[in-house]
């Protein structure tokens, strides 16, 4: 296993959106290292901070160095983190208003935001926070108007059924761009 605050070391933050996250890297790592449950409750303590460690020692399951137990109940300590990363329509607001003031001349541009905005949008509609209409929508609202005009008109010639009065689905407007 790799040390403590190695590039390779998983690490936990403390936030309860990235422990799933955590435990899958640090499971995958402790199967490719061939660790026992005994050797996972020792080891899994060393990648979180010490106030951390403190509390999860004291868990059922870590004494026992049972990792199936030890694991649900870090889970348990954390409200929400089973399902994992949870955003909010503020998170999207937050990526959609920095794309629209600013320039998304270039190919590159368009690429980033579609990266920022695909995971938080696809999460939403997920747990019907917004609808798919409504992720095409706020997709659209956050290109610059330039990068509409330009999009739009491709759009025009590559989209049989396309119109301005309906956002184009989000991923079309990134092939389009």
């Amino acid at each position: 296993m790799p040390g403590p605050g190695s590039s390779k070391a998983p690490s936990f933050s403390g936030e309860t959106s990235e422990l799933l996250e955590f435990l899958e890297l640090f499971e995958d790592l402790a199967a490719s290292c061939g660790l026992t449950d005994v050797d996972k409750c020792k080891m899994i303590v060393r990648y979180v901070n010490l106030e951390t460690k403190r509390f999860w020692v004291t868990l059922t399951g870590y004494e026992s160095r049972d990792f199936g137990v030890f694991k649900t109940n870090i889970i348990g300590q954390y409200p929400g983190a089973a399902k994992g990363a949870r955003y909010t329509i503020r998170d999207l607001e937050r990526v959609i208003l920095n794309t629209a003031e600013s320039d998304v001349s270039m190919e590159t541009e368009l690429v980033q935001y579609y990266r920022q905005f695909r995971p938080i949008a696809v999460w939403l509609v997920a747990n019907s926070k917004i609808s798919e209409r409504e992720r095409d929508r706020y997709f659209w609202q956050g290109l610059p108007h330039s990068a509409r005009l330009a999009i739009a008109q491709r759009l025009q010639h590559t989209e049989t059924n396309y119109t301005r009065n309906e956002a184009t689905n989000f991923e079309k407007v990134v092939e389009a761009g």
